[in-house]
């Protein structure tokens, strides 16, 4: 099997290699350049940057690695998004009760030992709530080990506005229990109802992401009990996907709206994303929720309005915008050099046969490797606008010859008439 992949490899190298050569170049259309350097023989991964993201297409469709030979050479655009496996199980549950004062509390049983699990999820039809959660784990239900004495969860529904921002999922270390029990503080004898209980075993890999610490500018929202964030990142084209505040205040949950626009305009801001930020230090519950995913957006400006009701606005020390690394992956030769083009706003994506047969690749000996300084290409011809016809360029043209040539009738007419 194994000598199977190789050859599987192998055979994929070459399909690579003979694509390499994929067309000639025209360097008259692309404004900018940079080197890719430290290239070598082999697969290659370069991230790309923030002058990239600034003057290159939305959606990075006019990206084109190019030889010094002129030759276009096929790659792969690869976002690092958070990876996800989970293998979920829905155990019987047993005893599902509330202790009056103390907590909600159910047994799950996965009917089996040695199923790993790490992770499980409340389903409930409470709302409005923040409670603390402990986990343990049993073979017998009668010898209970804790395997998180710190969960919590929450859920912020404003209905009137179309608002809800819920995680009830608590996470604990891998384990092989057969038996595992939840319980949920109960505060004020408003106790939260566990309606279901699902158990995986969850893997994640993070996405590979930077952070960028924006201009920012705040100002009260009077009339809708608001204060408003507008985040400038200094130019557009950076993926973001992310935010994260911080904070020094206690004992708040305050409902946020967010919303982007390339140009500030009152009528371009469009929603990109809503949620709740929250921080509890008290004997009941303690937990926080200072970030919120947002729609992916490559505007430049971000705003957050931060809903504060009758209370006094947050001291906010710092915003921050987290964006995706955008990665190129292509095949090279060592004895050659590689240059990134971009910059031609009528470009379109282009379709190479890599994209078909990329998911059989193996990337785990690729090369990282990096982008020179900027450069503007020499070979670049900004082309020349095509010259609005008169009548576009003096929209009252044709009203001015109208109005003389009844002006030269009327005279004419005046000298007839006058003789």
């Amino acid at each position: 099997m194994k000598m199977d992949k190789k050859i599987m490899f192998s055979f994929l190298g070459v399909l690579v290699i003979g694509s390499v050569a994929y067309a000639d170049f025209s360097l008259s259309q692309w404004q900018y350049k940079k080197e890719i350097l430290d290239v070598k023989k082999g697969l290659n991964k370069v991230s790309l940057d923030n002058e990239v993201f600034a003057n290159s297409n939305e959606g990075l469709a006019d990206m084109r690695i190019v030889d010094d030979s002129n030759r276009e050479i096929p790659y792969k655009l690869i976002a690092t998004r958070n990876e996800e496996g989970r293998k979920e199980y829905s155990p019987r549950l047993i005893n599902n009760s509330v202790a009056d004062g103390k907590y909600s509390m159910v047994i799950m049983d996965l009917g089996e030992r040695g199923i790993i699990t790490n992770s499980l999820k409340i389903g409930t039809s409470s709302d409005n709530f923040q409670r603390n959660v402990t986990v343990h784990g049993s073979e017998d239900q009668e010898n209970w080990n804790v395997l998180n004495s710190e969960g919590y969860i929450y859920d912020y529904t404003d209905k009137k506005a179309g608002i809800k921002s819920q995680d009830t999922r608590v996470s604990f270390p891998d384990t092989t229990f057969r038996f595992l029990k939840v319980e949920i503080s109960n505060v004020e004898n408003n106790p939260v109802m566990i309606n279901s209980v699902s158990v995986s075993q969850y893997i994640r890999k993070g996405a590979k992401e930077f952070s960028i610490s924006p201009k920012i500018e705040s100002s009260p929202d009077d009339r809708n009990k608001a204060t408003v964030l507008i985040a400038d990142l200094g130019q557009g084209g950076i993926p973001t996907g992310r935010i994260s505040i911080a904070t020094v205040d206690e004992n708040f949950n305050r409902g946020v709206v967010v919303y982007s626009s390339n140009d500030r305009g009152v009528e371009n801001w469009k929603r990109v994303g809503y949620g709740n930020l929250f921080r509890y230090k008290t004997p009941g519950f303690s937990g926080e929720n200072l970030a919120m995913d947002i729609d992916e957006t490559t505007d430049r400006y971000i705003k957050m309005v931060i809903y504060n009701k009758d209370n006094a606005p947050l001291g906010i020390r710092e915003v921050k915008m987290l964006a995706t690394y955008r990665e190129l992956v292509f095949q090279a030769d060592s004895n050659e050099k590689y240059f990134l083009f971009y910059g031609n706003r009528k470009a379109d994506t282009p379709e190479y046969d890599l994209e078909k047969y990329f998911q059989y690749l193996d990337l785990t000996g690729s090369w990282e490797v990096s982008l020179g300084a900027q450069q503007d290409n020499r070979g670049f011809i900004e082309e020349k606008r095509e010259e609005k016809p008169l009548t576009e360029r003096n929209p009252y043209f044709f009203t001015v010859v109208l109005v003389a040539t009844g002006l030269l009738l009327l005279l004419v007419v005046y000298k007839f008439l006058k003789k």
